[in-house]
């Protein structure tokens, strides 16, 4: 996150890889710490309804926004590539913020008005029907509509995106027996990270697609939680091993936090030298 921010001018793509991290740090502390908590509690809807209601609906609110932003990343890095142009005027300066603003109301429409996802300790998920594992929702009374087409559009623009960008950059490079002048190598690895980020949430959006159209055994329920949480933990790994900017950065901050210096005397001289270099 500190590099990002360090970064956030250069690129309109920070800036949305920045919003992204905020509501993953949000999302990770639900499914890490609150589901964990649950478990070990035993808890259902029925033994903790406000406290798993209200956190129900920042894990949905914040997941509709960070997957809404993915799908906006997708499409700027296409256009990035693929129509610089309409890149600048689509994304560039406070445009983005639009972008982002965008995807916070649309958040905040869930968060106020839709039914959120409850945890269940019964099968150690998350579930729009409270009563899971006591008695069938025959009524879909607790059906959500919105977060269907949500996980569906997640699930499936995002490839397709990357496919239409695949193949541009296929017919490009035998059209005129290299990559195109404007395909930068940066821009060639911030989009390698972005489609490597972008994978878990469609795996994530293409589970509970199916989930909520079959009824599925625990071993899928649990997969999906685990895709939904690495969906939200991974990037800083991708970053770290594909982005040289990032690792500078951190080892540049490990180092102004970690320091240790020596010092060693010769000649009546004291030096001080970095313990890390």
């Amino acid at each position: 996150m500190y590099s990002i921010w360090k970064h956030l001018r250069e690129n309109s793509c920070y800036k949305l890889l920045f919003y992204k991290g905020i509501t993953d740090f949000g999302i990770l502390w639900i499914l890490g710490f609150f589901s964990g908590w649950l478990n070990l509690h035993g808890a259902v809807f029925c033994s903790h309804p406000k406290l798993i209601y209200f956190i129900g609906v920042a894990v949905s609110s914040l997941w509709i926004a960070e997957s809404t932003a993915d799908l906006v990343l997708a499409f700027n890095r296409c256009l990035e590539i693929g129509s610089p142009s309409l890149s600048h005027l689509l994304f560039s300066g406070r445009r983005v913020s639009i972008w982002l603003f965008g995807c916070s109301l649309y958040a905040l429409y869930w968060a106020l008005f839709l039914k959120p996802a409850v945890y269940s300790s019964l099968y150690f998920g998350w579930f729009f029907y409270p009563f899971s594992g006591y008695r069938s929702d025959n009524r879909h009374e607790f059906e959500n509509r919105l977060q269907i087409v949500q996980d569906i559009a997640v699930a499936f623009f995002c490839p397709f995106i990357y496919l239409i960008l695949a193949i541009k950059l296929f017919v490009d490079i035998r059209k005129n027996g290299a990559v195109v002048s404007e395909l930068s190598a940066m821009q060639t690895k911030t989009f390698v990270q972005v489609f490597l980020i972008s994978l878990t949430n469609i795996l994530t959006g293409t589970l509970y697609v199916f989930m909520q159209w079959y009824e599925v055994d625990q071993w899928a329920i649990t997969l999906a939680e685990f895709s939904w949480f690495h969906a939200h933990g991974l990037p800083p790994v991708i970053y770290l091993a594909l982005n040289k900017t990032i690792r500078h950065d951190c080892r540049l901050l490990y180092l102004k936090v970690f320091k240790r210096n020596r010092t060693s005397s010769s000649g009546g001289v004291t030096v001080v030298q970095p313990a890390l270099t």
